[in-house]
């Protein structure tokens, strides 16, 4: 009986190295310290972890938004969710009035910013986030999300060899990581200020909430940016790249170096954060991992087999009976 398995997984920036480590996949001395047995010594499993930086000035303004006046989100009789299910309405759009994508610096080669206008007081993810978006009928949020950022030096490690503990998340934002002269800093600060500048010439605004007014001079733009910026886009724990690069944890077909038949399809691949947002790079990888599996299990007969946790047990699958 001739049995082949091919065991693609997908499980995001954090879950993605967690599992190859409790699997005995990653930096052996971490391992070790957890009573897990190294079975591949990868060091680049769970390093190069990376994030955007957004941060968002909030400004009231003398009257309300009428755009979503009718609409009464999270009630079962909400009349804009009706329109939603007809393919209609407010909600079929992502609320964005408008977007602009600038430099951060004249001197720079490329775009890193981009600025987009919400009527909403949007503050990132939190929990209850939502809340004040259908409370608060008179407040806009620019927001400004920093792309091409610099720093590198975000990682995930295990606090146990429990599965069910969540791992140890460190992003080691701005001067914390890697980006030590405070580039990616920097260039947030400018997008605040280009915001406040471009608020300036805007009649209807009545004042700024956040930061607000006793957040004037750029040092305390500075504080504020460290404390408030959020990221959403976390990505590059299991970094693509060549065998000979010490921290490379996949190859291009996403197959773990030093496995068989072992792939990772997820965010966690990227070697940078790609472009300014990451969903449409992470449909082309699904594609291209869709492409090179079926090309693999057509020509060496292997099975895929979809499991989300590597340690369960994969069926038995004879290929003579197929």
């Amino acid at each position: 009986m001739f049995r082949l398995f091919l065991v693609p997984f997908a499980a995001g920036a954090f879950n993605s190295p967690q599992i190859l480590k409790l699997s005995g996949i990653g930096p052996a001395d971490e391992l070790q310290k957890h009573g897990i047995k190294p079975i591949v010594d990868l060091p680049g499993v769970g390093e190069n972890l990376q994030d955007r930086y957004e941060i968002g000035v909030i400004t009231q303004m003398n009257s309300d938004f009428t755009l979503a006046q009718n609409c009464t989100p999270g009630k079962p009789s909400d009349p804009c969710f009706a329109q939603w299910e007809q393919g209609q309405g407010i909600y079929t759009n992502n609320a964005t009035f408008g977007g602009y994508i600038r430099k951060s610096d004249p001197a720079r080669r490329v775009p890193d910013l981009f600025i987009f206008g919400l009527p909403v007081p949007y503050q990132g993810y939190y929990p209850g986030w939502s809340v004040p978006l259908s409370q608060m009928k008179n407040q806009f949020s620019w927001t400004v999300l920093k792309a091409h950022t610099r720093n590198r030096a975000g990682s995930v490690k295990l606090r146990s060899a429990d599965p069910r503990d969540t791992p140890e998340i460190n992003f080691h934002y701005f001067t914390e990581g890697d980006d030590i002269k405070g580039k990616d800093l920097e260039s947030v600060v400018n997008g605040v200020e280009f915001v406040r500048r471009m608020n300036a010439h805007i009649a209807d605004i009545s004042k700024e909430v956040v930061p607000g007014p006793k957040v004037q001079s750029r040092e305390e733009i500075i504080k504020f940016v460290e404390a408030e910026a959020w990221g959403h886009h976390a990505s590059c724990s299991n970094k693509m790249g060549p065998k000979n690069d010490p921290m490379a944890v996949v190859d291009s077909k996403f197959r773990v170096h030093g496995t068989q038949n072992l792939r990772v399809v997820d965010a966690s691949v990227f070697p940078r954060v790609p472009g300014y947002f990451i969903v449409t790079p992470i449909y082309m990888i699904s594609e291209k991992a869709s492409d090179v599996i079926l090309a693999s299990a057509k020509s060496q007969r292997i099975l895929p087999v979809y499991q989300s946790n590597l340690s369960s047990c994969l069926p038995q699958i004879d290929l003579s009976e197929i």
